[in-house]
């Protein structure tokens, strides 16, 4: 990888590749979904969005493990996750996970919660809902045959809301231009594991406080996935935050800048 801000972190078991960016003394480490192509590839471009945080944070966004095979659980991912983070010197910090990344931070905040200072949700579900099954379950089968431009169309059309296709679809296309046939077995093995999350019956385990991002128009993990999350903190009395984004879609993370103002204020209560 080119990128001069990607490294790699070794443990005894695997290797993964992180980007640094920011000068701040807290941390925050950023989680991202499924992608075709890995977010790493784009590093150079984190501190536009992420500007407001970097003063005073600085961000570590990490891809999932290399080699991973596949029946790799949400659960490993979770623990490999926080093995990474104390590999670098990293015993607490703010988490925010974004869909896939989202669930991930969820089994951490449960299954590690010593780790997690303040927690975001963006887009995630804590159980598979009938349209995520069907959704992530198409980008699954497209990619175990390696259908790549068809792969590419629907993971478009399911994640941005249709004003920002209109305007960045060839854009998007060009990024994920030439996909190999092992990036699709590498997505594979990820899309079929949230087939599986399940973590409602153990939210009550989350310690940190938490704020839950949804999207009116997700056609991936539901909006009603979203508002279940909150319910369930609420009635177990974890202190959190709730806000829905009306009209907009999956990745409304990467369509508002408004979404990373809201979470910088979170983070600074």
């Amino acid at each position: 990888m080119s990128d001069s801000l990607v490294q790699t972190v070794r443990t005894d078991t695997f290797e993964m590749d992180y980007a640094r960016i920011g000068s701040g003394e807290k941390p925050l480490v950023v989680i991202p979904g499924i992608s075709i192509k890995n977010p790493l590839n784009f590093a150079n471009s984190f501190s536009v969005p992420y500007k407001i945080f970097l003063n005073d944070y600085t961000l570590y966004f990490f891809d999932r493990k290399k080699e991973a095979k596949p029946g790799y659980t949400l659960e490993q991912m979770a623990d490999d996750q926080v093995n990474a983070l104390n590999s670098i010197g990293i015993e607490k910090a703010d988490i925010f996970g974004v869909s896939q990344g989202g669930m991930i931070a969820q089994y951490m905040a449960i299954r590690h919660p010593q780790i997690v200072n303040k927690l975001v949700l963006g887009s995630s579900t804590s159980h598979a809902e009938p349209l995520q099954l069907e959704t992530i379950g198409k980008w699954a089968r497209l990619a175990d045959t390696h259908n790549a431009q068809e792969l590419v169309d629907s993971f478009l059309d399911k994640c941005f809301s249709e004003k920002f296709l209109t305007r960045y679809r060839r854009a998007l296309k060009a990024m994920y231009e030439n996909v190999s046939d092992a990036e699709m077995d590498r997505f594979s093995i990820f899309a079929h594991a949230c087939d599986f999350v399940n973590t409602y019956d153990d939210l009550g385990k989350i310690k940190s406080p938490t704020l839950v991002l949804g999207a009116g128009n997700d056609l991936v993990t539901t909006p009603e996935a979203s508002i279940k999350i909150a319910d369930k903190l609420k009635t177990e009395s974890i202190p959190y935050e709730f806000y829905m984004y009306e009209g907009y879609g999956h990745a409304v993370f990467d369509e508002l800048s408004d979404y990373k103002k809201r979470i910088f204020e979170f983070l600074e209560k």
